[in-house]
């Protein structure tokens, strides 16, 4: 099968972004943001899916299902990768991938946890009675875990665990095939995890019988594609209230953690489609139930393209308490000039930030000279909720969420709001920034365009970039867009409104899933 040029991620809110995991995957965090790969969904809207190492190079994503072992053949796992890998062992319908394996490495060495998920909205992989279960789980040990097999798709590469996205069927083998996979992870020095994605109408059909009798570790509810998604949110038709009931009330696991399943962006589902604003606000909503554990999209590669698993994982992690034991290093360089290297260990109660000393920060271009600032001046000290407005070097800022000890410069979760204007009396969030002769090669923002990250648009006079995929969020009025230059007609900046299903074809290729 002809592979395609796969082009890294590059950029995430319109700054370059180098993020280094030191310590493994905390199933217990409530700021996991999981992707699935392997199907290249955003083929379909003109994109590519990169590989798995590509994906694994900063700390946006903190965990992969691996899509799809999508049939059970003669009591053998099929593997389908799309376009990803095409060759196959002699004699066998098995995919032999070991750039996928030399992948997975490269991901494990950086923290990230990576299953194998069977099934999918299509194929064949029910499994009926306990003797399948066991028997399958067998296989699924030597093929892909700590077991041995001649035919091994990624080598000698071991993955973390089994993702279940049952979705047909009542497959009740699933119980002893979870129950067998157990027994093996006892034996084990390695941790393993075994998560699901059941769709969001509860009870779950296809997955009930071994969510109530077998013990889960993570379960990513797909909230999209159903009447309960997240297009609901706000009604009650929106139910994850009912799945953290059900993690705290009937799963054999109490600790288990629920994860809101949402589309990576447009061509991820037919309905729960949200754009970054939305799912915010929707975060905000859901995230302080008991058993909260982040987000899940499909997939990687749309929610690269989108920016939405980069918007989902800043909010998540701008949180003051998530569970999470992770040390991460990050090396920002923002378009203001600032850089600004930070260390950030967070647990359940407590967030330090370091600024190293060389932080160095280029004076911003102002219109006033020798003007004050009537927001109070920002302190590394002080925690900020979103929409709260703070002086530095001369501009205002506001929050877009909940922030501490993160230095106010033009990217998240600050926005920069322009110079100060000088005038002490002013309550404006921000000054008019310095006009520039038109907006001329810019076209104006519109409701039903959707915008990538780095897009720019005109709007009531000014110019707009945005942090990340977009659609309908007017500028000036949620942390989407960042506010730049005036046109030369601009009016004053105190007049604007400031907040703080997947198919397989013959060939491989996704089609669509259920998402």
């Amino acid at each position: 099968m002809l592979s395609r040029t796969r082009t890294a991620l590059c950029a995430i809110f319109g700054l370059a972004l180098v993020s280094r995991s030191v310590s493994a995957f905390n199933p217990l965090s409530s700021t996991n943001v999981v992707n699935y790969w392997g199907q290249n969904s955003v083929y379909a809207t003109g994109g590519n899916e990169s590989s798995l190492a590509v994906y694994c190079q900063d700390s946006t994503v903190d965990a992969f299902a691996i899509a799809f072992v999508s049939q059970i053949v003669n009591g053998e796992p099929i593997l389908n990768l799309s376009d990803h890998c095409g060759n196959t062992f002699d004699g066998s319908s098995l995919l032999d991938c070991p750039q996928v394996g030399a992948d997975i490495k490269t991901c494990q060495a950086k923290g990230k946890a990576l299953v194998i998920s069977i099934g999918g909205a299509s194929g064949s992989y029910a499994l009926e009675t306990a003797d399948a279960g066991t028997a399958f789980a067998e296989k699924i040990w030597d093929t892909f875990l700590g077991g041995d097999s001649p035919t091994r798709p990624f080598g000698d590469a071991v993955l973390d665990g089994v993702d279940l996205d049952l979705e047909a069927g009542t497959n009740l083998g699933y119980v002893a095939f979870i129950q067998t996979l157990r027994a093996k992870f006892a034996s084990s020095s390695k941790k393993f995890y075994i998560t699901a994605a059941p769709q969001c109408p509860y009870p779950d059909f296809a997955t009930k019988a071994a969510l109530n009798a077998a013990w889960f570790d993570l379960v990513w509810v797909q909230f999209y594609n159903n009447y309960c998604g997240t297009q609901s949110y706000g009604t009650s038709n929106f139910n994850f209230d009912q799945w953290n009931d059900w993690a705290t009330t009937v799963s054999l696991n109490p600790d288990v953690r629920i994860l809101l399943g949402v589309p990576g962006g447009p061509g991820g589902a037919s309905t729960g489609i949200v754009g970054s604003s939305q799912l915010l606000t929707i975060l905000a909503g859901v995230k302080s139930y008991s058993n909260f554990g982040g987000v899940m999209m499909w997939d990687a590669g749309i929610a690269a393209q989108s920016g939405l698993a980069a918007a989902a994982a800043n909010y998540l992690h701008s949180l003051p308490s998530g569970g999470s034991t992770t040390t991460t290093t990050k090396t920002t360089a923002s378009a203001s000039a600032t850089t600004t290297t930070t260390t950030k260990t967070t647990t359940k109660t407590t967030t330090t930030t370091t600024t190293a000393a060389a932080t160095t920060t280029a004076s911003p271009t102002t219109t006033q000279s020798g003007g004050s600032c009537s927001a109070a001046a920002w302190n590394s000290a002080t925690a900020y909720s979103g929409g709260a407005v703070v002086s530095y070097n001369g501009h205002t800022y506001t929050a877009q969420w909940w922030t501490q000890g993160n230095v106010p410069s033009s990217g998240a979760p600050w926005t920069d709001n322009g110079a100060c204007s000088g005038t002490a009396t002013s309550t404006s969030s921000g000054a008019s920034p310095s006009a520039t002769p038109g907006c001329s090669g810019v076209s104006a923002w519109s409701s039903s365009t959707a915008y990538n990250s780095g897009a720019k648009v005109t709007y009531n006079g000014y110019v707009y970039t945005a942090q990340w995929w977009t659609q309908g969020d007017t500028p000036g009025s949620n942390s989407v867009w960042v506010q730049g230059s005036a046109c030369s007609s601009a009016k004053s900046a105190s007049a604007l409104p400031r907040n703080g299903k997947r198919r397989l074809n013959s060939v491989g290729k996704i089609v669509n899933k259920r998402r």
